[in-house]
């Protein structure tokens, strides 16, 4: 009798330990860039509907806090998280204290709706500095990181960063030590999303193999971005040519490859607008 009841405890454990792993692989995230359409029905239908479970809100202090708040509101409701969304090529620590600043005042002035995360989209690869002195470029860069993580390390936020599948090509020696960019934003940060914008199972799966092994030795979330931008002259980058049900075809297989990573969190697609075009 105490074997069998054994043996079922065990199937139980079993049980729950599958059901944290298929819910830690569950994200589906998307960037809302369009801040102002938060206020729009049929932007927030769509996130709804798709079954979208994140939200990568782009800040614009412009619009004022109770909308935000409304918004993250209906999402809650919905059970999406939103997180807070900033970045540019040119961004250094003080456009990052100036985001802080925003999200502070407001969660002071709104603390039954926060973010869950400040999400950063910084990509000094498009900025001149990144042609004239990569190096400088690099070290200005994982600053702005290591300055991200200190300002919110006590606020309950968790800090994500988006980064392009090909960081891990990208070498440094500074004085954060040596190594390769995309490893250290992964050991530096609570979250990552790989802007792994390929069309197919095998290049998907083949560009982010490094950046999956970093996050299991690192025990990062990690989240695989696709593309839905139409770009012409190289369509192997997005699914703008392939469509909507092409594309998930594509995510369930690469989410399939790496189930057994647990810190595979999920897909991201970007972006809403983009995406809301895509044909079926």
């Amino acid at each position: 009798m105490k074997k069998l009841f054994a043996a079922f405890m065990m199937l139980g454990v079993i049980f729950i330990l599958n059901e944290a792993h298929a819910q830690q692989n569950n994200t589906k995230s998307t960037w809302l860039w369009h801040t102002h359409t938060i206020t729009d029905e049929q932007t927030i239908r769509f996130l709804i509907d798709k079954e979208v479970t994140t939200v990568y809100l782009q800040i614009d202090p412009a619009i004022p806090n109770d909308v935000y708040a409304a918004f993250i509101n209906r999402m809650r409701e919905a059970n999406i998280e939103v997180q807070a969304l900033d970045g540019a090529s040119y961004w250094n620590t003080a456009n990052f204290d100036a985001l802080w600043a925003w999200i502070s005042q407001y969660h002071q002035e709104y603390p039954a709706t926060k973010f869950t995360a400040v999400h950063l989209d910084v990509e000094p690869y498009l900025s001149v500095l990144w042609e004239q002195n990569r190096n400088l470029a690099v070290s200005q860069y994982q600053e702005l990181i290591q300055q991200a993580r200190y300002k919110i390390q006590y606020s309950g936020l968790r800090l994500e960063v988006d980064i392009p599948f090909w960081y891990d090509e990208v070498l440094y020696y500074n004085q954060f030590g040596e190594g390769n960019l995309a490893e250290w934003i992964i050991a530096n940060s609570d979250g990552v999303s790989i802007m792994a914008y390929r069309n197919t199972v095998a290049a998907l799966k083949s560009i982010t193999k490094n950046e999956m092994n970093y996050a299991k030795k690192y025990q990062t979330p990690v989240v695989i971005g696709v593309e839905t931008m139409p770009f012409p002259d190289e369509p192997y980058i997005t699914f703008a040519a392939e469509g909507e049900i092409k594309m998930n075809q594509v995510l369930v297989q690469v989410a399939g490859h790496y189930a057994k990573n647990r810190n595979f969190s999920g897909v991201g697609i970007h972006y809403v607008q983009s995406w809301q075009d895509l044909r079926q």
